[in-house]
Order: C-alpha cells, then structure tokens, then sequence
C-alpha cells in the first residue's frame, strides 16, 4: 500500500497544472478543500484497487495450481495406457504367426528338392509315365540315327502346328497335339511347364509336364553320339579304352544337364511344403493369395515344388493386398520380428543365387577345358609322335 501513497504526490502535482491562476484567485480555500477530497478519493481508490488484484492474483494462482495438478494426473494416465498398450502389442500373438513356419520350412524344402535331382539323372529311379521316353532316358544309349528316330517317334505325339505345316498327315505328325503342343523341343517346358499355346507359366509340374521335361534334356544335353559297348565288347582292350572315352564324354554330360535337372526336380510336388502349407492356410491373407495365385497342381495335390513354395514365400508378402492390411495392423515386436523374417528370406533367397553362380562357374570350368583339349590335343599328340620317334618308341610306354 506504501506504493501507492507514493504516487499521490504526482497526481496532486498533476492536478493543480490543470487548475487556471484565475482559479486560485477566486477561492483559494474552495482549491485547497478540493484537492484534499480529491487525494483523500485517490488514495482511497488505489487502496481498493490493491485488494481487488491481490484477490484475482491469489485466485489465478489457484487455477494454475489446479491446472497443473490436472495435467500431471492427464499425462500420468496417459503414460499407464501407452505402457498397457505396449505390453499387449508386445505380447500378442500375431495374425500371421502360423504363417512363420513357411520360412523355417525354406532349408528342408530346398533339400528336398535336392534330393529329387539325384533320381532324375538316366536309371536314377524317377517316376515316367510315358513307356517310350521312359525307354530313352533310362535305357543304354544306341546309336546316333537309332537315338533320332526314337526322338522322332516321341515328338509324334506332341506335334505343333510348325511340325503339321512340314508333314503333317505323316507317322511323323499325324495329328497336332493341342494339350502339349511341342513339348519335348521347347524350353517352356523346362522353364514353365508345357501346355497349351499362351498359358500361364505353371512353378509346380504335373507328371506329364515332368516327362516331356525330361525329354527336352535328353533331346538337348543327353542325345546320342555313338552307343554304349555291350558286355563282350567291354572286356576287350579296345573296348575297355572306349568305355573310358565314354564315361569322361558322360562326365561332361552331367555337368551340362544339371541345371535343366535340377530345374525339374525343383518343379516336382515336394512333400516337405504339405505340413508347412496346412498351418500356413490358417492365415487368411495367406489362405487368399494361395487361392488367386497357386498353380493347379498345388491346388489340388495342396502342396507345391520347391520353386513355387519359395516364390510364394516372397510374393505373398510383396503383391499381396491382404498382407498389407496384416502389415498395417503390426507394431511393436511383431513388427519387428517380421522385419527380421523378411531379411532372412532375402538372405535365403542370395545364397541361393550364390550356390546357381557357383553351379555355372563350375560348367563354364567343363566348357574350358573342353575347349582346351580340343585346340591342344592335336598339337601335344603331334609333339607326343615326334618325341617318341627321336627315343625309338621307349617314351611312349603307359602305366
């Protein structure tokens, strides 16, 4: 309050400037009396004044007091309800989580299919249901012209419109085969499997697709250049030296037929994907993008090859508007542990791609020293004749 007494000093100063000299002339007590009241009102106000803010100032305190107590108890209750919220997304069991076991199936998968390759080489045991190209991958090989025209005979039976344009009519192409058109001279049938004109590439092959497979490799890698030695014929000298030449031209065979095998054996149903598919199933994202996308035969055998189980693996997640809704709805460690599944199967997915560069690195080896041989044979066994012909013929004993 001493504040204000302070100022009235000021407002009386301020007061008698605005009062005129004829003013004080005409009643200086009247001045005098007047300027007294007025002080006395000043004072009188201000002092009500001070009490009017102290009052508002104690109440404002007291709002922001209990504004503030009311924000600590908001943001402790909000605190609560992210730590319970956390603690369920943390532990909930996602929607997907049947569908984890596809991946950790990916390794017994791939062996699997692994293991149908070694079957698929020439008396490996593989099922064919076709008797003549059974008989032309398993049986020994004849000779050259027997091997065509067992060739001819077999794509008899799957003869395109090129071949019925050429000689149709004939034992060669007596009808066009629309089911399988060209299916033992055309790629699409290692690659996709065979079918009519313009259908979709199929990943997982019926047992026809698979023989008239086979047969494009033996009619690509395997075909005949001159037949195997009969039992008699072997025990000879010379046919002991051709058995050799055979089985190193048989070697190099093995190393060019392995990625068109191992592309058919990864096209066969494998039975390892069965149980992993049936969990999977329970996933309704998965359930629906099997359903829209799987191949026939994974329809209805409900399981897939090698191939089209890893490709599934990665489409589902990728083209799949159904797991992106799945997506959506993870946080959390779920989220993570998705994020995690993912890398692993990229990571699957590039040792893959190391092992096929591998594979090719090792036929592209074949191919080298094919060619090697073939520039450098004709000029070491001239050397070889020279030699032994300055030492007499000594040098050229053998072991």
């Amino acid at each position: 309050m001493m504040k204000y007494k302070k100022l009235l000093p000021v407002v009386l100063s301020l007061n008698l400037l605005t009062v005129s000299p004829s003013a004080y002339a005409v009643c200086d007590g009247c001045v005098v009396s007047a300027i007294g009241a007025l002080g006395a009102a000043m004072v009188l106000w201000l002092e009500r004044l001070g009490i009017q803010m102290t009052i508002n100032t104690e109440q404002i305190v007291s709002t922001m007091g209990e504004t503030a107590k009311a924000q600590r108890e908001f943001e402790t209750q909000m605190e609560k309800e992210r730590i319970k919220a956390e603690a369920v997304r943390a532990h909930a069991v996602a929607k997907s989580i049947c569908a984890e076991s596809g991946s950790a199936g990916a390794t017994r998968v791939s062996r699997g299919g692994g293991k149908a390759k070694g079957a698929l080489r020439p008396g490996g045991g593989a099922k064919i249901e076709d008797a003549d190209i059974a008989k032309a991958i398993n049986d020994p090989t004849p000779p050259a012209e027997i091997d065509a025209a067992r060739a001819a005979k077999i794509n008899s039976k799957y003869c395109d419109e090129h071949d019925h344009t050429a000689f149709g009519g004939s034992k060669a192409c007596p009808e066009v085969n629309s089911e399988m058109p060209g299916a033992v001279k055309r790629i699409d049938s290692v690659l996709h499997g065979a079918g009519e004109e313009g259908k979709e590439p199929e990943l997982t092959f019926s047992q026809k697709q698979q023989d008239v497979a086979r047969m494009y490799t033996q009619n690509t890698v395997r075909r005949s250049t001159a037949p195997q030695p009969r039992k008699g014929e072997a025990e000879s000298t010379a046919g002991a030296q051709y058995v050799g030449l055979i089985t190193q031209y048989e070697a190099l065979l093995s190393a060019a037929s392995e990625p068109q095998d191992q592309m058919i054996a990864d096209s066969i149903p494998n039975e390892e994907t069965k149980e992993l598919l049936e969990d999977m199933m329970t996933v309704p994202s998965v359930a629906a993008f099997f359903e829209e996308f799987a191949s026939p035969q994974a329809k209805e055998k409900r399981m897939m090859s090698a191939r089209e189980f890893e490709a599934f693996e990665v489409e589902r997640r990728y083209s799949n508007v159904h797991y992106q809704t799945d997506l959506q709805e993870m946080a959390g460690e779920n989220l993570m542990r998705e994020q995690i599944r993912v890398a692993s199967l990229q990571n699957h997915l590039l040792l893959g791609i190391k092992n096929e560069i591998r594979k090719g690195n090792i036929i592209n080896g074949n191919i080298l020293a094919s060619l090697t041989r073939q520039e450098f044979e004709p000029i070491i066994n001239a050397k070889h004749g020279a030699v032994t012909g300055r030492l007499g013929g000594e040098a050229g004993g053998g072991n």
